[in-house]
């Protein structure tokens, strides 16, 4: 009887403590969580190429696309685009919310870009040859038609600080 009641003592403090998944034996798959994984893909892109008719396709959370004027130096983006449903079609501005970021995306036909008081660089698809193109503090850089050459993609902004 002093075993089977020990037995018991052991019990209920293994349950009171948190022990119990010990005793009720091993999990079933079903118990399991789905793993966590990171895709980078950009919130709400489906909307967004259905409105402004760009895709912003990953990034790391520190470049995002924001209303033009809402904020001071912003990085902005000019292209030709008139499948654009915005008010001011074809202007884009991207808010910087870190020391560094990145963004990959699709904007056809840009021509022009601000990077404001960042360290910038985009990186532009024309003629089937990517490049990467330092931009200019505080000035406007040409990309693609702005630099007298072929219609460009814009692919990605990184920033540093």
């Amino acid at each position: 009887m002093r075993t089977r009641l020990l037995g018991l003592a052991t019990a209920a403090t293994a349950v009171a403590s948190g022990s119990a998944l010990a005793l009720a034996g091993p999990a079933h798959a079903d118990d399991t969580p789905p793993p966590i994984v990171e895709d980078y893909a950009y919130p709400g892109a489906a909307q967004i190429f259905q409105d402004r008719a760009i895709k912003l396709i990953s990034g790391d959370g520190h470049i995002l696309l924001a209303k033009c004027g809402s904020e001071a130096n912003m990085v902005e983006v000019h292209a030709y685009n008139s499948a654009d449903h915005d008010p001011d079609p074809g202007h884009y501005c991207f808010r910087i919310t870190g020391a560094a970021g990145h963004l990959r995306m699709e904007v056809p036909y840009a021509y022009q870009a601000w990077a404001g008081s960042h360290t910038a660089q985009a990186t532009v698809a024309a003629n089937g040859k990517n490049t990467t193109v330092p931009l200019v503090k505080n000035g406007w850089t040409g990309i693609g038609e702005g630099t007298g050459t072929d219609p460009a993609t814009l692919l990605e902004l990184n920033t540093s600080s």
